[in-house]
């Protein structure tokens, strides 16, 4: 007999799986960050988390790799892929890179931006974290590469891939300098001038 799969289940029955996962997550991040505000991010542990969340530790890890993971989670890759892909081939890739990231953050409703403006407040006054920052930064840059079809072993794929963990980097640059103004200089814009300072190199 052929064993169950996911896409056996019913479309109810997976909608509400669905649902259930992204009710745990958010739990886990709004229990997370409650306890950031409160004691400072390296003084809170995974337990601390998961106990404020009303769940086991395994738990905690089926949603997240690390507590850092609860503040920069990895990228969404199908929303770099399609923001890449509508962008205009014409450009050049850092302009195609500025435009997509652009209209990402230019697109947050207010909720999502005060999210987010907490996260990078955090990333902002923790070492930690700024290594983590990095490592999804090369995370994001190999996704973009893949989705280019370049081949980074050649000199040409290379001097691709330089070109992107820089544009990511001044991206990370916006981000940084957005929490520490404490959100007060429209985002959109200071993505805006780290590019222009990248180019202006």
């Amino acid at each position: 007999m052929r064993q169950r799969t996911w896409d056996d289940a019913p479309v109810a029955e997976r909608d509400w799986r669905a649902q259930k996962r992204d009710s745990t997550r958010a739990r886990l991040t709004a229990a997370a960050f409650a306890l950031f505000d409160e004691r400072g991010y390296s003084s809170v542990s995974v337990g601390d988390i998961a106990h404020g969340a009303g769940v086991s530790v395994p738990t905690f890890y089926a949603y997240f790799r690390t507590k850092e993971h609860v503040v920069l989670p990895d990228q969404d890759l199908d929303w770099i892929a399609g923001h890449l892909a509508a962008q205009p081939p014409d450009l050049p890739l850092p302009e195609q890179l500025r435009l997509g990231l652009r209209t990402l953050v230019a697109g947050l409703t207010r909720e999502q931006e005060e999210l987010a403006l907490r996260r990078w407040r955090y990333v902002q006054a923790d070492p930690g974290l700024q290594m983590r920052a990095a490592e999804r930064e090369n995370h994001s840059a190999r996704v973009v590469v893949a989705e280019l079809g370049v081949d980074p072993a050649t000199p040409a794929g290379s001097a691709i891939v330089v070109v992107v963990v820089a544009c990511l980097r001044a991206a990370t640059a916006a981000m940084v300098r957005w929490a520490a103004a404490d959100g007060r200089h429209p985002l959109p814009d200071l993505v805006d001038e780290a590019f222009a300072a990248l180019r202006s190199m």
